[in-house]
């Protein structure tokens, strides 16, 4: 039996929060040193599986001291990585750094893993004249996540990993699956893809699974549903609630 702490989060990337500041940091670093109490053996992170590579090259230059250091956070990065036919600087306002990789040094693993599928999706299919019932649920979304925008970042990751949010966000595909004309399935078929790259994503997790017996995972919070489904679902996985380590 192997347990999985999956933590859900909201890409850094994407907020307007300062990372770099030392409040945030101290944060940061305080969600780690709980985690800390799981003792993973491994550690696996957003970023495509086929570029490992690159998180190997950027892991290996990354060092605890680059968090107390915001000048070197706002102005290197840590390398590059190709993802969706282009290559990407791999930047610190980024999860995976700042608590996957976090943890990984300061358990002194060797490294950690990319488990994703750099599938990409149309989304453009909710946004082009979306039925009543996709607006509603994205309203309805957006609107519960705007109530948390001054959260502390804990509360923000409290918030991000609770069944609540997750159905709200989950409701966006099922409303988005509805979107059809004639033979035309755009709809079905976005969220058919979508269910593909978490389906590889679970089979990346089930491969580590075979050799080790304590996996920690972050990950788009998005993604939540459907891989709790799936840990719960497989008789081998013990799905651990990432609200205790919080």
């Amino acid at each position: 039996m192997t347990e999985i702490l999956l933590l859900g989060s909201f890409h850094f990337l994407e907020s307007s929060i300062d990372f770099y500041s030392s409040e945030i940091q101290n944060e940061l670093d305080l969600i780690t040193r709980k985690l800390l109490k799981f003792n993973p053996a491994v550690i696996a992170v957003e970023a495509a599986a086929k570029a490992q590579e690159y998180i190997d090259k950027s892991y290996e230059i990354f060092d605890l001291m680059d968090l107390q250091d915001r000048n070197k956070m706002q102005n290197e990065t840590l390398g590059e990585i190709y993802m969706f036919g282009q290559k990407y600087p791999i930047t610190y306002n980024n999860e995976s750094i700042q608590i996957g990789y976090r943890l990984g040094k300061m358990l002194a693993h060797s490294k950690v893993y990319a488990i994703d599928d750099d599938t990409i999706l149309n989304m453009d299919v909710m946004y082009n004249k979306p039925p009543s019932s996709l607006k509603e649920a994205m309203n309805a979304l957006h609107a519960d996540m705007n109530k948390h925008m001054n959260d502390t970042i804990v509360d923000m990751y409290k918030y991000y990993n609770s069944e609540e949010w997750s159905k709200l966000n989950h409701s966006i595909y099922i409303q988005a699956n509805m979107i059809s004309a004639g033979n035309n399935y755009a709809g079905a078929e976005m969220v058919t893809k979508w269910y593909e790259r978490n389906l590889k994503i679970f089979s990346n997790i089930q491969r580590l699974a075979d050799t080790y017996r304590r996996i920690f995972i972050i990950y788009g919070a998005g993604h939540l549903k459907i891989l709790r489904d799936l840990i719960n679902a497989d008789s081998n996985l013990k799905l651990i609630d990432a609200g205790k380590y919080l």
